[in-house]
This record gives structure tokens, C-alpha cells and sequence, in this order.
């Protein structure tokens, strides 16, 4: 495996170990850890040889809090937001119940609602709100992605509709405040 695929060896220290004609994760390993240090320092070239190795001090992570949660469909002709509108808001409210769920499931709040369109023509379009208060629930969800879709021309076919919830926060630390009411669109 490449030198480079060490996360900490970036394009510098890469470029001088194929300079000194080390190429890969196991010409590192065969090298002496003296012969480390004298070309890249006692620190680096002391952790180089331990990685090289595969040992790392570091604790195991085993979670992580999430930074965004979504869903998205991909259907299976075009769909046409005037033609198919029918449609398309049935899918637009079940992925918005779907994201809704995954919150409240998991215990999180979100104050950045966003949408995600692919069109027929290959085009990507991505559009997001930020709330004065964080939400969960799957009505206010769709009130603030049927926001995002009012500032995307839907003149075009949809292959594929996403929604996504951001900007997350446990649901303790939140004031239970609502997001201002919107109109639907679909």
C-alpha cells in the first residue's frame, strides 16, 4: 500500500520518501528507526516507524455524533414537478417522515433543512434554510424543505429528490420552539 495512505504523511512527506526511494507503507516498516529519525526528525520519524508497524497509542472510537442526517429516492422514470405533482409530493412527505423519524429515533434536533434535486439532465441542485429553533418532527420538516424547493426552478424532469436535516442538536439542549410556518409547494 502507498506511503501516502498513512493519514499524516501528506504530499511533503511523501515526496521525501520517494525521494529516499520509499514508495510504500512496508519500505517504511523494513527501514531502521534510527535511519527514520536522521532523515525526518526524532518525533516523525519515531511515529513513522510505529505506523508503518500499525501501532497507534490513540484510544478506539467507537461513536461519533452525526453532523447531518438524510434520505433520498431515486425514482424510476423522470418525474415532471407539474405533470407528476402528485407523485412527487408523496415521496417528498414520506422522505421527510423518514428524516423525521431518524431524529427523533436518535435523539437529535436539526435547524438546518436542506433538499437535494437531480434532473433529467444530469444537474445536481442543492438548497437549504437554516431555523431560529431546531426541529424534529416531520410537519415543520416538510414546511421548511418545501421552502428550499420554492427557490429551484422546477421547469425540468426529477430523477432523484433528497431531504436532509443538519445543524444537529441533542434533543435536551433545544427550546422547543417551532419553525415559522411556510406554505407547501409540492
Amino acid at each position: 500500500m502507498a506511503a501516502s495512505k498513512i493519514n499524516g504523511v501528506g504530499p511533503k512527506a511523501a515526496a521525501k520518501l520517494a525521494s529516499l526511494g520509499i514508495a510504500t507503507i512496508g519500505e517504511i516498516a523494513a527501514r531502521d528507526e534510527r535511519w527514520l529519525i536522521e532523515h525526518f526528525g526524532r518525533s516523525y520519524g519515531a511515529w513513522l516507524r510505529k505506523v508503518s508497524h500499525g501501532l497507534d497509542d490513540r484510544p478506539v472510537v467507537t461513536h461519533s455524533e452525526p453532523v447531518s442526517m438524510s434520505r433520498e429516492t431515486t425514482f424510476e422514470r423522470d418525474l415532471h414537478a407539474v405533470r407528476h405533482r402528485q407523485e412527487l409530493g408523496a415521496a417528498f412527505t414520506r422522505l421527510c417522515e423518514q428524516v423525521a423519524l431518524d431524529l427523533q429515533r436518535k435523539g437529535y434536533l436539526a435547524r438546518k433543512i436542506g433538499i437535494k434535486l437531480h434532473f433529467n439532465d444530469f444537474k445536481t441542485v442543492t438548497r437549504d434554510v437554516t431555523l431560529p429553533e431546531p426541529i424534529s418532527d416531520a410537519k415543520a420538516l416538510r414546511r421548511a424543505a418545501t421552502e428550499c424547493l420554492k427557490r429551484v426552478e422546477l421547469v425540468k424532469s426529477i430523477r432523484l429528490l433528497g431531504v436532509k436535516a443538519g445543524n444537529l442538536h441533542p434533543a435536551g439542549e433545544a427550546s422547543g420552539n417551532e419553525s415559522p410556518q411556510f406554505t407547501l409547494d409540492f
